[in-house]
């Protein structure tokens, strides 16, 4: 007995096994593609911030070279950012909403400094260091595990212009 057309119609061709890793390797670009898109529009306005930021230092700031450009947000949110001038002097630019305040790193305690100095008065090694905005002033913030407790971290506020301690804050990390 024969099948008729519609019967042979109806049997599903399977998938060969190169046919099968052609769909798999599509799937999987697929998802590092989506990875990729996802990440970089997450990251988009940030880094926008940032060019923004770097671009204000160089024409309202005279930067010639930007090194780093770092947000800090306490009681605001500003740009920090450190760079060379046409002549080489090192300089820290604290953006702020309103103004800019440009200070000559070599005037004041650089970030090296702040480490030494943080060093002679703690035991261990900060997490991380960062200038920022505290107080209405320019600082540096230092975040680092509690020498007492490896369970609370701390976070200490320096002044940029003379590395004095302005305040300490313990963290409770759970």
């Amino acid at each position: 007995m024969n099948l008729s057309r519609s019967e042979g119609q109806r049997k599903m061709p399977s998938l060969s096994l190169g046919r099968w890793l052609i769909v798999l390797a599509g799937f999987i670009v697929f998802v590092l593609v989506s990875a990729v898109l996802f990440v970089r529009s997450a990251d988009s306005e940030y880094r926008s911030a940032e060019k923004q930021a770097i671009r204000i230092a160089k024409a309202q700031g005279g930067l010639a070279e930007v090194d780093e450009a770092v947000s800090h947000t306490w009681d605001e949110t500003v740009w920090v950012v450190t760079g060379k001038d046409s002549e080489g002097t090192e300089w820290m630019i604290w953006e702020r909403k309103d103004e800019l305040i440009k200070k000559k790193i070599s005037e004041n305690i650089s970030e090296q400094q702040m480490l030494a100095k943080f060093a002679e008065e703690h035991s261990g090694t900060p997490i991380r260091i960062i200038p920022g905005w505290f107080m209405n002033g320019p600082a540096w913030e230092v975040r680092y595990w509690n020498e007492k407790s490896q369970e609370h971290q701390s976070l200490d506020f320096f002044s940029f212009q003379d590395g004095k301690l302005l305040k300490t804050y313990v963290l409770s990390i759970q």
